[in-house]
């Protein structure tokens, strides 16, 4: 996982760096894309924060799956496990993926707002 802290001070670093390194002219466009980059990386830190933890109480969602997958996130997240979690389907036709981190925060952000769709209708976003 990144370090949102550390780039976030690194990036901050170098605007003032920049100013001693071209005797305060640094271009206005590249303090401009940093301070960006800065508010970027600030909301993703945010957005990430959410995924550790179970949706809020009676928000929609598919309890289960969230509950497991965060289980998953927390071990393939830790130190000293990275093993990947095994999906697999019962069609003879598919060999087991393994999911990564990554891939497990998108399956989060999905059922912490949908259903699960066993019957292979549209995909619904729950709306109670």
């Amino acid at each position: 996982m990144f370090d949102y802290d550390k780039i976030i001070t690194e990036l901050g670093e170098e605007i003032s760096e920049c100013n001693y390194r071209y005797c305060g002219m640094v271009p206005v466009y590249y303090q401009q894309e940093i301070e960006e980059a800065i508010t970027a990386l600030i909301k993703c830190r945010e957005s990430l924060k959410g995924l550790h933890k179970q949706p809020e109480s009676g928000a929609p969602h598919d309890p289960y799956k969230v509950d497991q997958l965060l289980k998953m996130l927390a071990h393939e997240t830790s130190p000293d496990e990275h093993y990947g979690a095994r999906l697999r389907h019962d069609g003879g036709d598919t060999k087991v993926l393994t999911i990564d981190a990554g891939g497990l925060r998108a399956l989060i952000s999905h059922y912490a707002t949908h259903r699960t769709d066993l019957e292979n209708k549209e995909a619904q976003e729950c709306t109670e």
